[in-house]
């Protein structure tokens, strides 16, 4: 068996956003920094393995999702980059060349462009079908059902707990409505299946391809107690045999694969 990694924008934004300045006394950190950053490390410890790869879309959209992203992060501590360009400038072309560095672990993958057209079109039917079931649930039927099977003096109580619990698991459905997918995201999807497809067609052993990605449209929302939404990612599974995870999720499931 041999393993691919398609690293989404939003991973390899959040390993290249950190820079401690001593002459400013100041850290920047992503808040997926410490997550995307093992993921990374692992692919260039088994670099020879050819395992992490990214396409020319993800390529392009790095550095301007970079710069926003470096952006946020000063602006938290009250860094304006007008007034502060200097502070801003050095930081931002700190995480410039650590994406730098990333991008040159990794092996940029060209893909067929009618073949990922043609891919796009089911990818965005698969998200209007999964919006469409969203839309369509009515989330106090099931909540409805637990409480009314608890005993009657809890039910005040169980009602907000199980509308809660209803609301976590299907969150990844109606994340789709309140937070429609990109086009880009889409495009992303689309160049995954076809390289998946490509690769199981020309590589002599079965291939497992993953997608490590931040984003929830692609990988698992989860909450504390072991709740988890993976509507979305079931379906991308079942349907095109990528498995989407977080960064930290898919280094460990690797780790335990590859010696």
């Amino acid at each position: 068996m041999k393993y691919k990694v398609l690293l989404d924008t939003n991973v390899l934004v959040a390993a290249s956003t950190f820079n401690v300045s001593q002459d400013w006394k100041m850290r920047v950190k992503h808040p997926f920094y410490e997550q995307s950053r093992k993921l990374v490390e692992f692919l260039k410890r088994n670099l020879e393995k050819r395992i992490g790869i990214v396409t020319k879309t993800i390529e392009n959209q790095a550095p301007g999702a970079l710069e926003k992203a470096v952006t946020i992060e000063l602006q938290k501590k009250k860094i304006d980059r007008a007034v502060d360009f200097e502070i801003f400038s050095a930081i931002q072309n700190a995480c410039e060349k650590r994406l730098s560095d990333i991008l040159a672990c990794l092996l940029r993958e060209p893909v067929n462009e009618e073949a990922v057209h043609q891919n796009y079109v089911v990818v965005d039917k698969m998200y209007e079908e999964l919006a469409a079931q969203a839309v369509k649930m009515y989330i106090a039927k099931p909540a409805k059902k637990w409480v009314e099977a608890a005993a009657r003096r809890f039910r005040r109580i169980a009602r907000p707990i199980y509308m809660t619990q209803q609301r976590k698991l299907d969150w990844q459905l109606f994340n789709l409505i309140h937070k429609p997918v990109e086009s880009s995201d889409k495009r992303i999807l689309a160049e995954a299946v076809y390289l998946s497809m490509l690769f199981n067609r020309t590589e002599t052993e079965d291939v497992a391809f993953y997608i490590a990605s931040t984003d929830r449209h692609f990988s698992p929302a989860r909450w504390a107690g072991g709740i988890k939404s993976t509507q979305v990612t079931d379906r991308i599974k079942e349907k095109f045999g990528i498995v989407c995870d977080w960064p930290h999720q898919i280094e460990e499931t690797l780790r335990g694969k590859i010696s």
